[in-house]
């Protein structure tokens, strides 16, 4: 199997920044009514999670398509935040958190569009990290 081109590397950074800001997007539209709920850790846990996809922007466009330890901190970094919100939303829906019992059941769009964003974010975090792991095949001898 050939080694991904460079043009790869760009089109899976640009899916992931489109993801990542498609995911800060969305908490964004979102934690206005935590505060009107009075759920301020939640409130908290979404500001956090909008300003890690936002600093990831730049990290993923500057580092994701090297090929040292840079990018693996970068991809394994941009996989987590993903894979755990898609957990808090899951936790969220089905076993529901503290002053959000009413939030049991409720698959809105706007979750629903966010954990699409975060799963994408997740597959192509954990194709550039099974990538990056893989041995360097020699290049093939010349024949003669």
């Amino acid at each position: 199997m050939p080694a991904p081109t460079r043009s790869a590397h760009v089109t899976t950074r640009a899916a992931c920044i489109v993801s990542l800001a498609g995911m800060a997007y969305c908490h964004i539209e979102d934690v206005g009514m935590k505060f009107d709920e009075h759920v301020y850790y939640m409130a908290a846990l979404f500001l956090l999670n909008i300003a890690a996809s936002l600093a990831l922007i730049p990290a993923v466009a500057l580092l994701g398509g090297d090929e040292d330890r840079r990018a693996r901190g970068t991809w394994a970094a941009t996989g987590a935040l993903a894979l755990l919100t898609i957990a808090g939303f899951m936790w969220s829906r089905t076993i529901g958190f503290p002053q959000m019992a009413d939030h049991i059941g409720e698959w809105d769009a706007l979750g629903l569009a966010s954990v699409a964003f975060e799963s994408v974010i997740v597959a192509l975090s954990a194709a550039r990290l099974a990538a990056l792991a893989a041995p360097a095949l020699p290049a093939p001898a010349s024949v003669r």
